[in-house]
Protein backbone atom coordinates (compact mmCIF):
# COMPACT_ATOMS: atom_id res chain seq x y z
CA UNK A 1 0.00 0.00 0.00
CA UNK A 2 2.66 2.54 1.32
CA UNK A 3 4.76 1.45 -2.19
CA UNK A 4 1.44 2.35 -4.49
CA UNK A 5 1.10 5.68 -2.72
CA UNK A 6 4.55 6.59 -3.36
CA UNK A 7 4.50 5.68 -6.64
CA UNK A 8 1.41 7.93 -6.97
CA UNK A 9 2.74 10.55 -5.57
CA UNK A 10 5.88 10.72 -7.13
CA UNK A 11 3.98 10.99 -10.85
CA UNK A 12 1.94 13.60 -9.28
CA UNK A 13 5.06 15.71 -8.24
CA UNK A 14 6.28 14.97 -12.10
CA UNK A 15 3.20 16.21 -13.55
CA UNK A 16 3.12 18.84 -11.30
CA UNK A 17 6.81 20.25 -11.89
CA UNK A 18 6.30 19.48 -15.45
CA UNK A 19 2.88 21.45 -15.91
CA UNK A 20 4.42 24.49 -13.94
CA UNK A 21 7.76 24.21 -16.29
CA UNK A 22 6.16 24.12 -19.61
CA UNK A 23 3.71 27.20 -18.40
CA UNK A 24 6.75 29.26 -17.42
CA UNK A 25 7.99 28.19 -20.81
CA UNK A 26 5.02 29.34 -22.23
CA UNK A 27 4.93 32.74 -20.32
CA UNK A 28 8.47 33.41 -21.69
CA UNK A 29 7.60 32.37 -24.83
CA UNK A 30 4.53 34.63 -24.90
CA UNK A 31 6.02 37.67 -23.97
CA UNK A 32 8.80 36.97 -27.00
CA UNK A 33 5.86 36.80 -29.24
CA UNK A 34 4.46 39.92 -28.18
CA UNK A 35 7.56 41.94 -29.62
CA UNK A 36 6.51 41.21 -33.00
CA UNK A 37 3.39 43.17 -33.12
CA UNK A 38 1.31 40.48 -34.87
CA UNK A 39 -1.85 37.95 -33.56
CA UNK A 40 -1.04 35.02 -31.18
CA UNK A 41 -2.78 32.10 -31.05
CA UNK A 42 -1.76 30.47 -27.30
CA UNK A 43 -1.54 26.32 -27.60
CA UNK A 44 -0.45 23.97 -24.88
CA UNK A 45 1.57 21.81 -26.76
CA UNK A 46 4.41 22.36 -29.22
CA UNK A 47 3.63 20.67 -32.77
CA UNK A 48 6.82 18.37 -32.60
CA UNK A 49 6.21 17.35 -28.63
CA UNK A 50 7.63 13.85 -29.57
CA UNK A 51 4.86 12.43 -27.51
CA UNK A 52 2.07 14.56 -28.53
CA UNK A 53 2.94 13.60 -32.30
CA UNK A 54 2.07 10.21 -31.94
CA UNK A 55 -1.44 11.00 -30.08
CA UNK A 56 -2.55 14.23 -30.99
CA UNK A 57 -5.41 13.13 -33.59
CA UNK A 58 -6.79 10.60 -30.82
CA UNK A 59 -6.62 13.15 -28.06
CA UNK A 60 -8.15 16.28 -30.27
CA UNK A 61 -10.48 13.80 -31.75
CA UNK A 62 -11.93 13.53 -28.20
CA UNK A 63 -11.68 16.64 -26.62
CA UNK A 64 -13.95 17.64 -29.75
CA UNK A 65 -16.53 15.90 -27.97
CA UNK A 66 -16.85 18.15 -25.08
CA UNK A 67 -19.73 20.60 -25.18
CA UNK A 68 -19.34 24.25 -26.08
CA UNK A 69 -15.77 26.00 -26.05
CA UNK A 70 -14.20 23.47 -24.49
CA UNK A 71 -14.56 20.94 -27.90
CA UNK A 72 -14.23 24.32 -29.71
CA UNK A 73 -10.94 26.02 -29.27
CA UNK A 74 -7.45 27.06 -30.10
CA UNK A 75 -6.48 24.25 -28.58
CA UNK A 76 -8.72 21.91 -30.98
CA UNK A 77 -8.06 23.98 -33.63
CA UNK A 78 -4.16 24.24 -34.68
CA UNK A 79 -2.59 21.43 -31.73
CA UNK A 80 -2.35 18.54 -34.35
CA UNK A 81 -0.79 17.43 -37.30
CA UNK A 82 -1.97 18.57 -40.39
CA UNK A 83 -4.56 21.23 -38.84
CA UNK A 84 -3.41 24.05 -41.61
CA UNK A 85 -4.83 21.36 -44.62
CA UNK A 86 -8.29 21.41 -42.48
CA UNK A 87 -8.14 25.41 -41.44
CA UNK A 88 -7.63 25.94 -45.17
CA UNK A 89 -7.55 29.76 -45.77
CA UNK A 90 -9.31 30.81 -42.70
CA UNK A 91 -6.86 31.37 -39.80
CA UNK A 92 -4.87 34.03 -42.41
CA UNK A 93 -8.42 35.59 -43.71
CA UNK A 94 -8.96 36.21 -39.88
CA UNK A 95 -5.66 37.05 -38.47
CA UNK A 96 -3.90 38.92 -41.62
CA UNK A 97 -0.33 37.75 -43.61
CA UNK A 98 1.20 37.03 -40.38
CA UNK A 99 0.69 35.73 -36.86
CA UNK A 100 2.46 33.46 -34.09
CA UNK A 101 0.83 30.16 -32.38
CA UNK A 102 2.64 30.12 -28.92
CA UNK A 103 3.91 26.98 -27.48
CA UNK A 104 5.86 26.33 -24.50
CA UNK A 105 8.94 25.29 -26.68
CA UNK A 106 8.93 27.00 -29.95
CA UNK A 107 6.74 30.05 -31.21
CA UNK A 108 6.06 29.21 -34.89
CA UNK A 109 5.19 32.77 -36.93
CA UNK A 110 3.25 31.73 -39.94
CA UNK A 111 4.10 34.05 -43.00
CA UNK A 112 1.34 34.12 -46.41
CA UNK A 113 2.69 37.52 -47.71
CA UNK A 114 5.03 36.14 -51.10
CA UNK A 115 7.22 38.85 -50.80
CA UNK A 116 7.87 38.01 -47.55
CA UNK A 117 8.25 34.81 -48.06
CA UNK A 118 10.85 35.34 -50.74
CA UNK A 119 12.56 37.93 -49.35
CA UNK A 120 13.44 35.39 -46.16
CA UNK A 121 14.52 33.17 -48.81
CA UNK A 122 16.92 35.07 -50.22
CA UNK A 123 18.22 36.29 -46.49
CA UNK A 124 19.63 32.61 -46.00
CA UNK A 125 22.30 33.40 -43.78
CA UNK A 126 19.73 35.45 -41.66
CA UNK A 127 16.63 32.83 -41.78
CA UNK A 128 18.35 29.27 -42.77
CA UNK A 129 16.59 26.04 -42.50
CA UNK A 130 15.75 24.91 -39.29
CA UNK A 131 17.56 21.76 -39.26
CA UNK A 132 15.78 20.00 -36.03
CA UNK A 133 12.86 19.11 -38.19
CA UNK A 134 14.50 17.73 -41.23
CA UNK A 135 16.58 14.83 -38.70
CA UNK A 136 15.63 13.45 -35.84
CA UNK A 137 17.26 14.00 -32.81
CA UNK A 138 18.35 10.84 -31.67
CA UNK A 139 21.53 8.49 -33.39
CA UNK A 140 21.87 5.31 -34.26
CA UNK A 141 25.45 3.73 -33.36
CA UNK A 142 26.39 1.04 -36.11
CA UNK A 143 29.71 -0.96 -35.58
CA UNK A 144 30.97 -1.31 -38.99
CA UNK A 145 34.69 -2.75 -39.67
CA UNK A 146 35.77 -2.34 -36.24
CA UNK A 147 34.38 1.63 -36.55
CA UNK A 148 32.26 3.19 -34.11
CA UNK A 149 30.19 4.96 -36.83
CA UNK A 150 27.62 7.84 -34.69
CA UNK A 151 24.21 7.92 -37.48
CA UNK A 152 21.67 10.34 -37.46
CA UNK A 153 18.87 8.56 -36.20
CA UNK A 154 16.62 7.40 -39.04
CA UNK A 155 18.73 10.15 -41.52
CA UNK A 156 22.05 8.47 -40.69
CA UNK A 157 24.50 11.30 -40.75
CA UNK A 158 24.95 15.30 -41.91
CA UNK A 159 23.24 15.27 -45.07
CA UNK A 160 22.49 17.23 -48.26
CA UNK A 161 19.79 18.83 -46.43
CA UNK A 162 21.30 19.19 -43.15
CA UNK A 163 24.60 20.19 -43.69
CA UNK A 164 25.87 23.66 -43.17
CA UNK A 165 29.16 22.96 -44.98
CA UNK A 166 29.99 22.69 -48.58
CA UNK A 167 30.75 18.78 -47.66
CA UNK A 168 27.63 17.81 -49.18
CA UNK A 169 27.04 19.05 -52.52
CA UNK A 170 24.24 19.45 -54.35
CA UNK A 171 24.05 16.23 -56.29
CA UNK A 172 20.67 17.24 -58.20
CA UNK A 173 21.90 19.01 -61.64
CA UNK A 174 25.49 17.60 -61.62
CA UNK A 175 25.11 13.80 -61.44
CA UNK A 176 24.66 12.11 -64.28
CA UNK A 177 21.94 9.64 -62.99
CA UNK A 178 18.76 11.63 -64.61
CA UNK A 179 19.06 9.23 -67.16
CA UNK A 180 19.07 6.57 -65.34
CA UNK A 181 16.26 7.77 -63.48
CA UNK A 182 14.12 8.21 -66.89
CA UNK A 183 14.43 4.92 -68.67
CA UNK A 184 14.21 3.48 -65.12
CA UNK A 185 11.01 4.95 -64.66
CA UNK A 186 9.29 4.18 -68.46
CA UNK A 187 10.08 0.66 -67.92
CA UNK A 188 8.60 0.32 -64.17
CA UNK A 189 5.30 2.85 -65.47
CA UNK A 190 5.01 0.15 -68.28
CA UNK A 191 5.50 -2.99 -66.46
CA UNK A 192 3.08 -1.08 -63.68
CA UNK A 193 -0.15 -0.18 -66.54
CA UNK A 194 0.35 -3.77 -67.80
CA UNK A 195 -0.40 -5.12 -64.07
CA UNK A 196 -3.30 -2.60 -63.99
CA UNK A 197 -4.43 -3.58 -67.43
CA UNK A 198 -4.84 -7.22 -65.87
CA UNK A 199 -6.61 -6.24 -63.03
CA UNK A 200 -8.92 -4.37 -65.07
CA UNK A 201 -10.42 -2.76 -61.74
CA UNK A 202 -7.61 -2.49 -59.16
CA UNK A 203 -7.35 -0.90 -55.46
CA UNK A 204 -3.64 -0.67 -55.24
CA UNK A 205 -2.46 2.77 -56.46
CA UNK A 206 -1.26 3.64 -53.24
CA UNK A 207 1.26 0.38 -52.78
CA UNK A 208 2.08 -0.07 -56.32
CA UNK A 209 3.30 4.05 -56.63
CA UNK A 210 4.87 3.53 -53.41
CA UNK A 211 6.86 -0.04 -55.49
CA UNK A 212 7.47 2.10 -58.22
CA UNK A 213 9.10 4.82 -56.58
CA UNK A 214 11.36 2.64 -54.54
CA UNK A 215 12.86 0.48 -57.40
CA UNK A 216 13.77 3.97 -59.47
CA UNK A 217 15.66 4.85 -56.38
CA UNK A 218 17.07 1.63 -55.65
CA UNK A 219 18.66 1.41 -59.79
CA UNK A 220 19.12 5.56 -59.40
CA UNK A 221 20.95 5.82 -55.88
CA UNK A 222 22.70 1.83 -55.65
CA UNK A 223 22.42 0.50 -59.31
CA UNK A 224 20.18 -1.83 -58.30
CA UNK A 225 17.55 -3.25 -60.56
CA UNK A 226 14.38 -4.72 -59.69
CA UNK A 227 11.31 -5.79 -61.67
CA UNK A 228 7.85 -4.22 -61.00
CA UNK A 229 5.68 -6.47 -58.34
CA UNK A 230 2.31 -5.61 -57.97
CA UNK A 231 0.41 -5.58 -54.58
CA UNK A 232 -0.86 -9.74 -54.97
CA UNK A 233 2.23 -10.25 -56.70
CA UNK A 234 4.82 -9.21 -53.96
CA UNK A 235 7.18 -12.37 -52.90
CA UNK A 236 8.71 -11.65 -49.04
CA UNK A 237 11.71 -13.75 -50.46
CA UNK A 238 11.67 -11.45 -53.98
CA UNK A 239 15.18 -10.02 -53.95
CA UNK A 240 13.88 -6.17 -53.34
CA UNK A 241 11.87 -7.85 -50.45
CA UNK A 242 14.06 -6.92 -47.50
CA UNK A 243 14.99 -3.68 -48.62
CA UNK A 244 11.83 -2.50 -49.38
CA UNK A 245 10.49 -3.93 -46.20
CA UNK A 246 13.28 -2.54 -44.48
CA UNK A 247 12.71 1.30 -45.57
CA UNK A 248 8.72 0.93 -45.94
CA UNK A 249 8.92 0.21 -42.04
CA UNK A 250 10.71 2.79 -41.23
CA UNK A 251 9.05 5.16 -42.72
CA UNK A 252 5.70 4.04 -41.70
CA UNK A 253 6.91 4.54 -38.16
CA UNK A 254 8.80 7.03 -38.50
CA UNK A 255 6.53 9.03 -35.73
CA UNK A 256 7.51 6.11 -33.53
CA UNK A 257 11.23 6.15 -33.87
CA UNK A 258 11.14 9.74 -33.43
CA UNK A 259 9.65 10.00 -30.35
CA UNK A 260 11.23 6.74 -28.88
CA UNK A 261 14.67 6.41 -30.93
CA UNK A 262 15.61 3.37 -33.17
CA UNK A 263 17.81 2.01 -30.16
CA UNK A 264 14.87 1.47 -28.51
CA UNK A 265 13.46 -0.99 -30.97
CA UNK A 266 17.00 -2.64 -31.76
CA UNK A 267 17.40 -3.35 -28.21
CA UNK A 268 17.15 -7.18 -27.51
CA UNK A 269 16.62 -7.06 -23.35
CA UNK A 270 13.71 -5.31 -23.94
CA UNK A 271 10.67 -7.51 -24.08
CA UNK A 272 8.90 -5.55 -27.08
CA UNK A 273 6.00 -6.92 -29.03
CA UNK A 274 6.16 -8.24 -32.21
CA UNK A 275 5.29 -5.53 -34.20
CA UNK A 276 8.36 -3.13 -32.30
CA UNK A 277 10.88 -5.63 -32.66
CA UNK A 278 9.85 -6.49 -36.45
CA UNK A 279 10.49 -2.13 -37.06
CA UNK A 280 14.06 -2.33 -35.15
CA UNK A 281 15.25 -5.62 -37.08
CA UNK A 282 14.02 -3.27 -40.21
CA UNK A 283 16.56 -0.76 -38.66
CA UNK A 284 19.33 -3.06 -38.90
CA UNK A 285 18.70 -4.46 -42.16
CA UNK A 286 18.76 -1.04 -43.64
CA UNK A 287 21.75 0.33 -42.14
CA UNK A 288 23.51 -2.69 -42.91
CA UNK A 289 22.12 -2.63 -46.79
CA UNK A 290 23.39 0.67 -46.75
CA UNK A 291 26.77 -0.56 -45.29
CA UNK A 292 27.31 -3.57 -48.06
CA UNK A 293 26.79 -1.10 -50.88
CA UNK A 294 28.70 1.43 -49.71
CA UNK A 295 31.73 -1.19 -49.31
CA UNK A 296 31.04 -2.58 -52.80
CA UNK A 297 31.31 0.59 -54.31
CA UNK A 298 34.18 1.57 -52.36
CA UNK A 299 36.16 -1.81 -53.61
CA UNK A 300 35.24 -0.94 -56.89
CA UNK A 301 36.79 2.29 -56.69
CA UNK A 302 40.03 1.14 -55.92
CA UNK A 303 40.06 -1.31 -58.52
CA UNK A 304 39.90 1.82 -60.61
CA UNK A 305 36.42 0.41 -62.18
CA UNK A 306 34.55 2.76 -60.94
CA UNK A 307 34.31 5.55 -63.61
CA UNK A 308 31.34 4.47 -65.66
CA UNK A 309 28.81 4.49 -62.57
CA UNK A 310 26.81 7.22 -62.79
CA UNK A 311 24.50 5.95 -59.46
CA UNK A 312 23.98 8.54 -56.92
CA UNK A 313 26.16 6.64 -54.28
CA UNK A 314 28.95 6.42 -56.80
CA UNK A 315 28.77 9.40 -57.73
CA UNK A 316 29.09 11.05 -53.98
CA UNK A 317 31.89 8.24 -52.98
CA UNK A 318 34.19 9.89 -55.92
CA UNK A 319 33.45 13.20 -54.33
CA UNK A 320 34.80 11.60 -51.49
CA UNK A 321 37.93 11.06 -52.57
CA UNK A 322 38.59 14.19 -54.21
CA UNK A 323 41.35 15.99 -52.77
CA UNK A 324 41.51 19.74 -52.70
CA UNK A 325 40.66 22.78 -50.52
CA UNK A 326 37.21 22.10 -50.48
CA UNK A 327 36.12 19.55 -47.54
CA UNK A 328 35.47 16.46 -48.68
CA UNK A 329 32.27 14.22 -48.44
CA UNK A 330 32.87 12.02 -45.20
CA UNK A 331 31.25 8.68 -44.80
CA UNK A 332 28.38 9.60 -42.78
CA UNK A 333 27.87 12.44 -44.97
CA UNK A 334 26.82 9.81 -47.51
CA UNK A 335 25.06 7.74 -45.20
CA UNK A 336 23.07 10.43 -44.67
CA UNK A 337 22.27 11.70 -47.68
CA UNK A 338 21.78 8.38 -48.88
CA UNK A 339 19.02 8.13 -46.53
CA UNK A 340 17.15 11.73 -47.05
CA UNK A 341 17.13 10.93 -50.69
CA UNK A 342 15.85 7.48 -50.27
CA UNK A 343 13.03 8.17 -47.42
CA UNK A 344 12.11 12.16 -48.80
CA UNK A 345 12.14 10.91 -52.72
CA UNK A 346 10.43 7.86 -52.30
CA UNK A 347 7.28 8.97 -49.79
CA UNK A 348 6.96 12.13 -51.70
CA UNK A 349 6.89 11.31 -55.47
CA UNK A 350 4.45 7.76 -54.37
CA UNK A 351 1.37 10.36 -52.76
CA UNK A 352 2.03 12.83 -55.42
CA UNK A 353 1.66 9.96 -58.44
CA UNK A 354 -1.01 8.48 -56.19
CA UNK A 355 -2.97 11.66 -55.96
CA UNK A 356 -2.05 12.54 -59.79
CA UNK A 357 -3.92 9.29 -60.72
CA UNK A 358 -7.07 10.50 -59.01
CA UNK A 359 -7.27 13.49 -59.94
CA UNK A 360 -7.05 12.31 -63.80
CA UNK A 361 -9.38 9.45 -63.01
CA UNK A 362 -11.96 12.63 -62.63
CA UNK A 363 -10.57 14.82 -65.28
CA UNK A 364 -10.92 12.42 -68.50
CA UNK A 365 -10.42 15.98 -70.44
CA UNK A 366 -6.47 16.58 -68.64
CA UNK A 367 -5.93 12.80 -69.87
CA UNK A 368 -6.55 13.51 -73.32
CA UNK A 369 -4.69 16.45 -73.14
CA UNK A 370 -1.41 14.39 -71.78
CA UNK A 371 -2.25 12.12 -73.93
CA UNK A 372 -2.41 14.29 -76.82
CA UNK A 373 1.07 15.76 -75.97
CA UNK A 374 2.82 12.21 -75.82
CA UNK A 375 1.35 11.00 -78.74
CA UNK A 376 2.95 14.07 -80.63
CA UNK A 377 6.11 13.92 -78.79
CA UNK A 378 6.68 9.96 -78.74
CA UNK A 379 4.59 9.10 -81.64
CA UNK A 380 4.71 5.23 -82.10
CA UNK A 381 8.41 4.84 -80.88
CA UNK A 382 8.77 1.94 -78.22
CA UNK A 383 9.54 2.82 -74.52
CA UNK A 384 13.24 1.90 -74.84
CA UNK A 385 13.59 4.14 -77.78
CA UNK A 386 12.40 7.24 -75.82
CA UNK A 387 15.32 9.35 -75.08
CA UNK A 388 15.90 11.91 -71.81
CA UNK A 389 17.68 14.66 -73.45
CA UNK A 390 15.57 15.13 -76.51
CA UNK A 391 11.63 14.02 -75.36
CA UNK A 392 11.85 15.26 -72.00
CA UNK A 393 12.60 18.89 -72.25
CA UNK A 394 9.46 18.50 -74.92
CA UNK A 395 7.14 17.41 -72.41
CA UNK A 396 5.78 20.40 -71.00
CA UNK A 397 2.14 19.42 -70.51
CA UNK A 398 3.15 16.13 -68.03
CA UNK A 399 5.63 18.22 -66.09
CA UNK A 400 2.77 20.94 -65.63
CA UNK A 401 0.71 18.24 -63.97
CA UNK A 402 3.27 17.82 -61.73
CA UNK A 403 3.45 21.56 -60.58
CA UNK A 404 -0.13 21.56 -60.15
CA UNK A 405 -0.21 18.52 -58.46
CA UNK A 406 2.36 19.87 -55.61
CA UNK A 407 0.28 22.93 -55.75
CA UNK A 408 -2.72 21.97 -54.52
CA UNK A 409 -0.99 19.20 -52.12
CA UNK A 410 1.84 20.13 -50.70
CA UNK A 411 3.25 17.00 -48.96
CA UNK A 412 5.02 18.83 -46.65
CA UNK A 413 5.91 22.55 -45.73
CA UNK A 414 10.10 24.04 -44.97
CA UNK A 415 10.89 25.72 -41.88
CA UNK A 416 13.29 28.78 -41.57
CA UNK A 417 14.06 30.18 -38.05
CA UNK A 418 15.78 33.80 -36.89
CA UNK A 419 19.35 31.73 -35.22
CA UNK A 420 21.03 33.81 -33.26
CA UNK A 421 19.66 37.39 -33.49
CA UNK A 422 16.77 39.30 -34.05
CA UNK A 423 16.03 39.96 -37.77
CA UNK A 424 13.81 42.43 -39.85
CA UNK A 425 11.47 41.27 -42.08
CA UNK A 426 8.83 43.61 -44.39
CA UNK A 427 5.14 41.78 -44.12
CA UNK A 428 2.52 43.53 -45.46
CA UNK A 429 4.13 46.98 -45.87
CA UNK A 430 5.01 46.78 -41.95
CA UNK A 431 8.05 46.23 -40.59
CA UNK A 432 8.68 43.12 -38.30
CA UNK A 433 11.13 42.51 -35.58
CA UNK A 434 11.24 39.17 -35.08
CA UNK A 435 13.18 37.39 -31.94
CA UNK A 436 16.20 34.67 -31.99
CA UNK A 437 14.93 31.20 -31.74
CA UNK A 438 11.48 32.31 -33.71
CA UNK A 439 10.04 29.57 -36.07
CA UNK A 440 8.91 30.57 -39.50
CA UNK A 441 6.34 28.91 -41.49
CA UNK A 442 5.43 30.33 -45.04
CA UNK A 443 1.73 29.09 -45.54
CA UNK A 444 1.85 26.80 -48.60
CA UNK A 445 -1.69 26.43 -48.41
CA UNK A 446 -2.47 29.92 -49.06
CA UNK A 447 -0.04 31.31 -51.05
CA UNK A 448 -0.58 28.17 -53.42
CA UNK A 449 -4.39 28.22 -53.09
CA UNK A 450 -5.71 31.88 -52.30
CA UNK A 451 -7.91 33.41 -55.28
CA UNK A 452 -6.08 36.68 -54.83
CA UNK A 453 -3.11 35.23 -56.47
CA UNK A 454 -4.29 32.12 -58.80
CA UNK A 455 -7.75 33.46 -59.97
CA UNK A 456 -10.88 32.19 -59.22
CA UNK A 457 -10.00 28.51 -60.11
CA UNK A 458 -7.54 28.59 -57.27
CA UNK A 459 -8.77 25.74 -55.15
CA UNK A 460 -9.39 23.18 -58.95
CA UNK A 461 -6.77 21.17 -60.14
CA UNK A 462 -6.16 22.41 -63.40
CA UNK A 463 -2.88 21.78 -64.76
CA UNK A 464 -3.55 23.90 -68.35
CA UNK A 465 -2.98 26.80 -66.22
CA UNK A 466 1.14 26.16 -66.84
CA UNK A 467 0.41 26.18 -70.17
CA UNK A 468 0.58 29.08 -72.97
CA UNK A 469 0.62 29.29 -76.54
CA UNK A 470 4.03 31.17 -77.92
CA UNK A 471 4.26 32.30 -81.35
CA UNK A 472 8.24 31.99 -80.79
CA UNK A 473 8.28 29.03 -78.75
CA UNK A 474 9.78 30.98 -76.40
CA UNK A 475 8.90 31.32 -72.33
CA UNK A 476 8.48 34.72 -70.84
CA UNK A 477 9.69 33.13 -67.18
CA UNK A 478 12.61 33.74 -65.03
CA UNK A 479 15.55 31.30 -65.07
CA UNK A 480 15.37 30.61 -61.81
CA UNK A 481 11.02 29.82 -62.08
CA UNK A 482 9.71 26.30 -61.47
CA UNK A 483 8.59 26.49 -64.95
CA UNK A 484 12.84 26.78 -66.17
CA UNK A 485 13.25 24.00 -68.65
CA UNK A 486 17.66 24.19 -68.42
CA UNK A 487 18.21 21.53 -71.51
CA UNK A 488 15.29 23.66 -73.99
CA UNK A 489 14.92 21.77 -77.11
CA UNK A 490 12.87 23.28 -80.18
CA UNK A 491 9.03 23.52 -78.55
CA UNK A 492 7.36 22.38 -81.99
CA UNK A 493 4.36 22.92 -80.26
CA UNK A 494 4.74 26.60 -79.48
CA UNK A 495 3.78 25.60 -76.05
CA UNK A 496 5.47 26.83 -73.06
CA UNK A 497 5.71 26.55 -69.07
CA UNK A 498 4.44 29.95 -67.05
CA UNK A 499 6.08 30.80 -63.97
CA UNK A 500 3.84 31.28 -60.87
CA UNK A 501 1.73 34.72 -60.95
CA UNK A 502 4.26 36.30 -59.06
CA UNK A 503 7.61 35.40 -56.91
CA UNK A 504 6.36 33.61 -53.38
CA UNK A 505 3.49 32.17 -55.02
CA UNK A 506 4.83 28.64 -55.40
CA UNK A 507 7.26 26.88 -53.08
CA UNK A 508 6.70 23.37 -54.47
CA UNK A 509 10.71 22.83 -54.37
CA UNK A 510 11.11 25.31 -51.75
CA UNK A 511 13.09 28.29 -52.72
CA UNK A 512 16.56 30.04 -52.80
CA UNK A 513 20.31 29.17 -52.98
CA UNK A 514 19.21 25.65 -51.35
CA UNK A 515 15.96 24.32 -52.87
CA UNK A 516 15.13 20.67 -52.87
CA UNK A 517 18.38 18.85 -53.66
CA UNK A 518 16.22 16.17 -55.58
CA UNK A 519 14.17 18.72 -58.03
CA UNK A 520 15.17 17.52 -61.00
CA UNK A 521 15.64 13.77 -59.96
CA UNK A 522 11.81 14.20 -59.32
CA UNK A 523 10.97 15.94 -61.87
CA UNK A 524 12.51 13.44 -64.59
CA UNK A 525 10.91 10.69 -62.84
CA UNK A 526 7.48 12.25 -62.78
CA UNK A 527 7.65 12.88 -66.65
CA UNK A 528 9.13 9.47 -67.35
CA UNK A 529 5.95 7.43 -64.83
CA UNK A 530 3.45 10.12 -66.54
CA UNK A 531 4.58 8.97 -70.00
CA UNK A 532 4.66 5.25 -69.33
CA UNK A 533 1.15 5.23 -67.94
CA UNK A 534 -0.88 7.80 -70.13
CA UNK A 535 0.54 7.58 -73.83
CA UNK A 536 -1.05 4.29 -74.69
CA UNK A 537 -3.73 3.89 -71.08
CA UNK A 538 -6.19 5.79 -69.43
CA UNK A 539 -7.99 5.47 -66.08
CA UNK A 540 -11.42 6.46 -64.95
CA UNK A 541 -13.22 5.78 -61.78
CA UNK A 542 -15.01 2.33 -61.40
CA UNK A 543 -18.80 3.26 -61.23
CA UNK A 544 -21.34 2.59 -58.97
CA UNK A 545 -24.63 0.70 -60.02
CA UNK A 546 -26.75 3.51 -61.77
CA UNK A 547 -23.92 6.23 -61.35
CA UNK A 548 -23.30 8.53 -63.83
CA UNK A 549 -19.89 9.46 -65.09
CA UNK A 550 -20.15 12.90 -64.28
CA UNK A 551 -21.30 11.71 -60.66
CA UNK A 552 -18.35 9.24 -60.38
CA UNK A 553 -15.96 12.03 -61.12
CA UNK A 554 -17.83 14.27 -58.41
CA UNK A 555 -17.29 11.34 -56.32
CA UNK A 556 -13.53 10.88 -56.87
CA UNK A 557 -12.85 14.58 -56.01
CA UNK A 558 -14.79 14.50 -52.72
CA UNK A 559 -12.86 11.35 -52.06
CA UNK A 560 -9.63 13.23 -52.49
CA UNK A 561 -10.42 16.15 -49.89
CA UNK A 562 -12.16 14.12 -46.91
CA UNK A 563 -9.43 10.86 -47.81
CA UNK A 564 -6.18 13.66 -46.94
CA UNK A 565 -4.39 14.14 -43.76
CA UNK A 566 -1.22 13.76 -42.31
CA UNK A 567 -0.89 10.21 -41.57
CA UNK A 568 2.72 10.26 -40.76
CA UNK A 569 4.79 13.23 -41.46
CA UNK A 570 3.46 13.96 -44.92
CA UNK A 571 0.02 14.99 -46.66
CA UNK A 572 -1.32 12.01 -48.19
CA UNK A 573 -4.33 9.79 -49.43
CA UNK A 574 -4.71 8.15 -45.80
CA UNK A 575 -7.20 5.22 -47.27
CA UNK A 576 -6.46 5.11 -51.53
CA UNK A 577 -7.43 1.62 -51.78
CA UNK A 578 -11.37 2.31 -50.86
CA UNK A 579 -11.93 3.94 -54.18
CA UNK A 580 -11.51 1.19 -56.95
CA UNK A 581 -10.36 2.37 -60.34
CA UNK A 582 -10.74 1.54 -63.71
CA UNK A 583 -7.81 0.66 -66.06
CA UNK A 584 -8.04 0.41 -69.66
CA UNK A 585 -6.53 0.90 -73.02
CA UNK A 586 -6.84 4.09 -74.75
CA UNK A 587 -8.37 4.03 -78.35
Amino acid sequence: MISVLLTCWVFLALGTTWTAYSSYCLYCNYVEARKIGVPLRIIPIDHLNKLWLLLDKQVISLVRRLPWVLGRNNFTRFNYRGWHEHDALRAHDEMGEAFVLVTPSHNWLHLADPDAVINMYRRGKDFPRWVKITKFRVHFTYKFIGVQLEMLDVFGGPNIATSKTNGVADPSDRLPCNGIVWSEAISLGDEMACYWAAKGTFTSVGEDAQTLSLHVLSKACFGQSFAFEGHDERQQTSVSASFRFSLLTIMENSLLILALGPGFFMNPWLPLPSTWRDLGQACAKFKKHMAYLYNQKLNVLAEGQLGGDSTLMASLIRASQKKGESKGLTEEEIYGTMFVVSFAGHDTTAHLVTYAIFFLAANPSVQDWIADELRRVLGNRPRQDWDYHTDFPRLKRCLATLYETLRVKTPVAEVKWAERSAQSLDVGGKTLVIPPGTLIVPSYLYVHKHPRFWGQDAQEWRPERWIEKSTNGKSRQRDDEPGQQSDDGDYDSHEVLLPPPSRGNYLGWSEGARDCPAKKFSQVEWVAILAALFRDWEVQPSRLENETSAQARTRVLDFIEKDSDYGGLLLQLMHPERLPLAWSKRC
